[in-house]
């Protein structure tokens, strides 16, 4: 392998935007962004109300996954608390998710905990939740049966119970006996590591407010009578639609924006130190740091996204550095990616909110350009809109 292939391969690991956020803690690529960080205070606040319920919720690639991981490193270091930290995703399709998915996966995260138990009793309750989880077959005999005879005979049924993960479309509730069992495990999980925390992330991908908040009120109260304290990723759309103001009154709530590049300088260091935290000036001419940062539009997952294209396009194109021209045309490449799928009223939309910096009526499409990272929100230094800076010359440039 030639010196400049093996360079090009450990530059763009550095910035792998798949890989596990916790990869990029351990290590040390991890840097504090400015201002109140979300995963201290929850943990804060979990040290202080280990029972408690929290919502942290922020635009897809804000850096929430991040937060979260942080704060469950945190409330580990306090000595009668346990956290553990759920990617919904593993368990189920987020986007056909319903309410009682939770519960399960909470009680099946307490299962695998104690599932090295030798008591019995544990042991009937890890049984039970797994059939629940995931179904089960069996038979059984019906009674009273008569063959043509008249003489009595029992008959075997065949029985083929689905299970919760088996259908997570369909809207099962919580079974009281789940609860019952789970609860159950608590207990002794308590005993074992401490008071118990999960911190469950990934359904800020799901775009229906009404099975999330579905979701909170099921779930949540479910797990909270297990005697389970709960920090949940939220889905943005929830602060916008009929139900925000439960989100705001029902449970702890957080928000991870997106960062002011443009009128917050501390922001804009923080994005500086991320390069140079994984790279260096000598690889990426400051000219291109300059470039990737902008067209970020402040969203920690497009950096890291356009700095990893813009060094796949330089080791293309033959050279040893990342320069502008790089970064550029990895931009004009996610700005069209961005802007696949996207209906001509939304293409309107995103023209109308060129040179318009407060929000646009809370409609349906105007909503999808906001999770789709579209349409930009700041909240600080001050609240106002933009379009993504990566699709803002393409949309420039849209006819009808």
């Amino acid at each position: 392998m030639s010196n400049r292939l093996k360079l090009f391969r450990e530059r763009i690991a550095a910035f792998e935007v798949t890989a596990d956020p916790s990869r990029a803690i351990d290590s040390n690529y991890y840097v504090d962004p400015p201002g109140k960080l979300p995963g201290e205070q929850i943990s804060g606040r979990i040290a202080l109300r280990p029972l408690s319920s929290h919502i942290l919720i922020g635009g897809i690639g804000s850096g929430k996954t991040t937060q979260l991981l942080l704060a469950c490193q945190k409330i580990n270091q306090i000595q009668d608390i346990h956290a553990v930290y759920v990617d919904v995703s593993l368990y189920a399709d987020i986007s056909q998710i319903s309410s009682g998915v939770l519960t399960v996966i909470a009680a099946l995260e307490l299962s695998e905990m104690l599932k090295e138990s030798e008591d019995q009793s544990l042991q009937q309750s890890i049984t039970l939740i797994r059939k629940l989880a995931f179904g089960y077959e069996g038979s059984y005999y019906q009674q009273n049966m008569f063959d043509m005879s008249g003489i009595p005979h029992r008959k075997p049924s065949q029985i083929n119970q689905e299970g919760v993960l088996s259908d997570i479309s369909d809207p099962y509730g919580v079974k009281s006996d789940l609860v019952k069992a789970a609860s159950n495990l608590v207990k002794e999980a308590a005993n074992q590591y401490g008071q118990i925390v999960l911190l469950f992330d990934g359904l800020d991908r799901l775009d229906d407010v009404k099975t999330f908040m579905q979701i909170m009120a099921v779930d949540g109260k479910a797990i909270s009578s297990m005697q389970i304290g709960l920090v949940l990723v939220g889905s943005l759309i929830s602060l916008y639609g009929d139900y925000s103001d439960t989100v705001h009154q029902e449970i702890d709530y957080y928000y991870q924006p997106f960062f002011d590049l443009e009128h917050d300088t501390q922001a804009y260091s923080f994005f500086k130190k991320i390069i140079q935290t994984r790279s260096s000036t000598d690889f990426i001419e400051y000219p291109a740091i300059q470039t990737l940062i902008y067209f970020s539009g402040g969203v920690l997952r497009d950096f890291i996204t356009l700095t990893q294209s813009a060094i796949e396009e330089t080791y293309l194109s033959g050279e040893d550095k990342v320069q502008k021209k790089h970064v550029l045309s990895a931009v004009d490449s996610f700005g069209r990616s961005q802007l696949l799928g996207l209906s001509n009223d939304e293409l309107k939309i995103l023209q109308l909110s060129l040179d318009i910096e407060k929000p646009i009526p809370r409609n349906n499409e105007n909503l999808r350009l906001r999770i789709r990272r579209l349409i930009l929100e700041y909240r600080s230094p001050k609240n106002r809109y933009t379009v993504h800076p990566a699709v803002k010359h393409l949309v420039e440039r849209i006819s009808f």
